[in-house]
């Protein structure tokens, strides 16, 4: 739990090149806000049949219930990606030039 003097709603994410595939779980009734910070991360939503791609500043908001495989797109010599991810619901949306919102 964070403290109340320091609170940090948002959880980064480190997605090396040559690291496998990350799941993350969103629960029923939960929405998470997922933003690139560097590196493309590829997201793939089990259910679903498109992939998609955030580049450096660009968000996602998906509502649950889920289940999310993400990596870094590229090659192994890469500098992988990073995400951040937050509950929707603690967090304002992140103040982007490209945010998207599946339906």
């Amino acid at each position: 739990m964070h403290s109340a003097l320091t609170p940090k709603p948002w959880n980064t994410l480190p997605l090396p090149a040559s690291a496998a595939v990350r799941t993350l779980h969103i629960h029923a009734g939960q929405s998470l806000w997922l933003q690139t910070q560097s590196g493309i991360v590829w997201l793939t939503c089990e259910g679903q049949l498109a992939d998609s791609f955030l580049h450096p500043g660009q968000s996602l908001r998906i509502a649950g219930p889920a289940k999310l495989h993400l990596g870094a797109q590229g090659s192994q010599k890469s500098q992988g990606a990073s995400l951040r991810w937050c509950d929707a619901a603690v967090a304002p949306p992140p103040a982007l030039a490209a945010s998207t919102t599946p339906a």
